[in-house]
């Protein structure tokens, strides 16, 4: 048995894995698949998602959408491995600093920074917990190879004993419908995903209801407590894609 990855995976990972686990590419992304996969003692399959720190920042929606398609692909256990350091600014909430190894020194030094909110993001990689997406977390690529071996080698094992658990239950999923996931997919629309929902409730599709005027999106009740959309969202709504 060995592990299989994606033919896109860096090949220092590759040689890394290599030293204690057979591994062979192949094109799992085009197939649907994470990008490593391998079989547990029962034959389980398990498929590893491996995203650095500022794919996640850079474009959460991104991932959770790839992360849907994953989990809809048949495989019985998901993880996440986010690779990278990152902290919070102090004094700013919507603020998350990545950091990187300078190139040939032994210290580590200031990425980019991202408007994201840090307690945001840890609550993100809660809800993906819940939602059956185990979350690994590793330094650099090095600490990637070792991580992936040593879930290999742990699925071996017939027996476990940490709190008795081996497969993390799973939530079903919610088919999602695509014309609200356009709504949300706007640039600059400020149209978040109770918001997106209401209006495609209201208006049936996506075309519909971006050839609406911003008076009558204005009229859009949002929520359980009936609040309007208001004029002022539904014309940046129509602006951010290029109605005046």
């Amino acid at each position: 048995m060995s592990i299989l990855l994606d033919i896109f995976e860096p090949e220092e990972v590759e040689h890394l894995i290599q030293q204690s686990v057979p591994v062979t590419r192949m094109g799992l992304n085009g197939h649907g698949f994470a990008d490593y996969l391998f079989f547990g003692y029962d034959n389980h399959r398990i498929q590893v998602e491996r995203k650095q720190t500022h794919e996640i920042l850079g474009g959460m929606n991104h991932v959770e959408e790839q992360l849907r398609r994953e989990l809809d692909n048949g495989v019985e256990e998901t993880i996440l491995l986010i690779e990278g350091v990152c902290e919070p600014i102090a004094g700013l909430k919507i603020a998350t600093q990545t950091w990187r190894m300078a190139r040939d020194k032994n210290i580590m030094i200031p990425g980019r920074v991202y408007n994201v909110s840090y307690t945001g993001l840890q609550a993100w990689k809660s809800q993906l917990d819940k939602a059956g997406v185990t979350i690994v977390e590793t330094f650099d690529y090095t600490a990637t190879a070792m991580t992936l071996v040593a879930l290999y080698q742990n699925a071996q094992k017939a027996e476990h004993t940490t709190l008795k658990r081996y497969i993390k239950d799973r939530i079903q999923i919610e088919n999602y419908n695509p014309h609200v996931y356009n709504l949300m997919a706007i640039k600059g629309g400020g149209i978040g995903e109770e918001r997106a929902k209401a209006l495609i409730d209201r208006y049936g599709t996506f075309w519909y209801t971006i050839n609406q005027s911003a008076e009558d999106l204005a009229e859009t009740l949002i929520g359980e407590k009936g609040k309007k959309l208001g004029l002022a969202t539904a014309k940046r709504l129509l602006k951010s894609i290029g109605r005046q």
